[in-house]
């Protein structure tokens, strides 16, 4: 009788999935304005009968292993200042599919409160608020972190012809992003993150300071446009109401002169950067200790006085132990 039932609640799920999906196809550039916002409450409610139902098959021992972190969960201030330190990890099919940190977790023999992703700007679905893996990261008991990245390049040019043409975005990108000229994008999110109601770490436009890698950087924007930008999106989304965002400032340390990019203490809560080792397997490239490339960094980040965060750490093998 159980199994009858748990199939009965799977193939529900799968037609509320299915049933969505194909009004959203059907719908396509219709769908803007009261439509997009009545599916997207049907979405977040089929995230959440997705969550409800996993936890009836699976049952809640992962959640219950993390008991220690709810009052981190139902406090967001307190999530701002941690007495312990929290571990957490990415893994490459998320926010597909959290199986495989799942797996991740059972071979190291812990239980992460936290669960990173990466997700950027533009029109695309997979580019939209996530209500369905945060609802599901929520049912396990951990909170995101969500890098957010502001790839203006990705709008559709036919969908908002007030913006420049994508080979012009990147230039100046952030400044236009301060003028709120990406507000339909930024308080789309905003409204859906207050909606969401639980804990999220957002951490925008990480290694900003770095001329190489992203076009938000320096090559493209000078450091006051990114704050400005920066203190932009966060009074955007703290007008909607998601006071349940903390905000992630994550330069890249190895540059110098991160600190320009500092919005100030009142739009961040958590500070971050990586730690990535190369080691010898490029001509560019040495071998770094770990001391080296986050230890001698720690002071100056922890004199901002936020908790410091490593958001990525890595290291290869090669040109040295």
């Amino acid at each position: 009788m159980r199994r009858r039932s748990r199939l009965a609640l799977a193939l529900a799920a799968l037609a509320l999935a299915v049933g969505l999906a194909s009004a959203l196809v059907l719908l396509g550039e219709r769908s803007a304005g009261p439509v997009t916002a009545t599916l997207q409450r049907l979405g977040d409610a089929v995230a959440r009968f997705e969550a409800t139902l996993a936890e009836r098959l699976r049952g809640p021992g992962r959640r219950q292993e993390l008991a220690w972190f709810e009052p981190y969960r139902q406090e967001p201030a307190r999530l701002a200042a941690p007495e312990v330190v929290l571990l957490g990890a990415y893994h490459e099919a998320i926010p597909g599919s959290l199986e495989g940190l799942l797996e991740l977790e059972r071979a190291l023999g812990v239980t992460l409160p936290l669960i990173h992703v990466y997700l950027a700007w533009g029109d695309a679905p997979e580019q939209q608020f996530p209500h369905r893996f945060l609802t599901a990261v929520a049912a396990l008991g951990s909170v995101p972190v969500v890098t957010w990245e502001p790839w203006l390049t990705a709008f559709e040019s036919r969908l908002h012809p007030e913006l420049p043409l994508r080979t012009e975005r990147d230039e100046g990108g952030l400044a236009a992003i301060a003028r709120g000229d990406y507000d339909h994008y930024v308080d789309r999110w905003a409204r859906e993150a207050a909606a969401h109601g639980r804990p999220i770490l957002l951490r925008f436009a990480h290694e900003m300071n770095d001329p190489y890698r992203y076009p938000w950087g320096p090559q493209n924007n000078h450091p006051f446009d990114f704050i400005a930008a920066w203190r932009h999106v966060v009074e955007r989304f703290r007008a909607a109401g998601a006071d349940n965002v903390l905000w992630v400032w994550s330069p890249h340390v190895a540059y110098s002169g991160y600190e320009w990019f500092y919005p100030g203490d009142e739009h961040v809560d958590w500070v971050a950067t990586g730690a990535l080792n190369y080691g010898t397997v490029a001509r560019w490239s040495q071998w770094w200790w770990f001391s080296q490339i986050f230890g001698d960094r720690y002071d100056p980040l922890a004199a901002l006085g936020k908790p410091v965060m490593i958001a990525e750490i890595g290291s290869l093998a090669v040109g040295g132990d």
